[in-house]
């Protein structure tokens, strides 16, 4: 549920806000109000027009892609620094393309898409801001093409877990084998597989729905590496990914 409240100091923190010119930050900042999403709400859906965006504080948000007999395949991940409703860096006009669903529960500063527009249209700051991120995701996006066609579920189930780790921290990953399935487009039985594989190296611990991350290196040599290879030419996309970096060891 979207709440208004009194604009708040951190609020400037935001990697897509901090550096922004006093004035383009203050105009920002009077429009934005708590945006709060539960485990599994829908943020943006394909085809419909964004209503509001989401500046992402804490919380992981997972974007998917339609196919035209109805099939999903995810096509990225949004953690703290990133935003959801890309597509209104263009023009509040623009649909999403994607579908945006609440992995965790999501805190966030939301902002209406045509109030956003009209402030990126005064102040081009913000909206090369916006433009650049939303490159970030095609970035992304990309890369996620090419591992998806060129490695083992293992090494991808590994990449994904590491980003996940990155972007939320040691806190316990809460999804449930089949939620794994469906992220990375397997077979919930290979995903099984490829985690009683990591628990066997002491990379992970799974309880029922609940991943913990208990080696980072190991899980590092397990990876294909492609977050990193995304995270290597985008900062923007994967702002927290650069503490993790020092830590993981990937392989191709």
């Amino acid at each position: 549920m979207l709440r208004p409240s009194r604009p708040k100091a951190d609020r400037a923190a935001h990697p897509l806000i901090a550096g922004l010119e006093p004035e383009s930050a203050a105009l920002l900042r009077r429009h934005l109000r708590r945006g709060e999403r539960r485990r599994g709400d829908l943020l943006s859906s394909a085809g419909h027009a964004i209503q509001t965006v989401f500046f992402i504080s804490d919380g992981l948000v997972a974007l998917f892609g339609r196919a035209p007999d109805g099939g999903v395949a995810a096509t990225g991940l949004v953690g703290p620094g990133g935003f959801v409703g890309v597509s209104a860096a263009l023009s509040a006009q623009h649909p999403a393309v994607r579908d945006a669903v609440a992995l965790t529960g999501v805190q966030a500063q939301a902002i209406d898409a045509e109030a956003l527009d009209r402030i990126a249209t005064l102040h081009p700051e913000l909206r090369r801001r916006l433009m650049l991120y939303a490159n970030d995701r095609i970035i992304q996006a990309t890369q996620l093409c090419v591992c998806t066609a060129l490695h083992t579920v293992e090494q991808r189930l590994a990449r994904w877990l590491l980003e996940a780790h990155a972007l939320r921290g040691d806190r316990p990953i809460e999804l449930t084998h089949q939620q794994l399935s469906d992220l990375l487009g397997v077979r919930r039985a290979s995903v099984t597989l490829g985690l009683h594989m990591l628990e066997g190296e002491q990379a992970v611990r799974c309880q029922r729905g609940r991943i913990e991350i208990r080696d980072l290196e190991a899980l590092g040599r397990r990876s294909c590496g492609c977050h990193l290879a995304a995270f290597g030419r985008s900062e923007r996309a994967y702002p927290a990914l650069s503490n993790a970096s020092s830590t993981d060891n990937p392989r191709d």
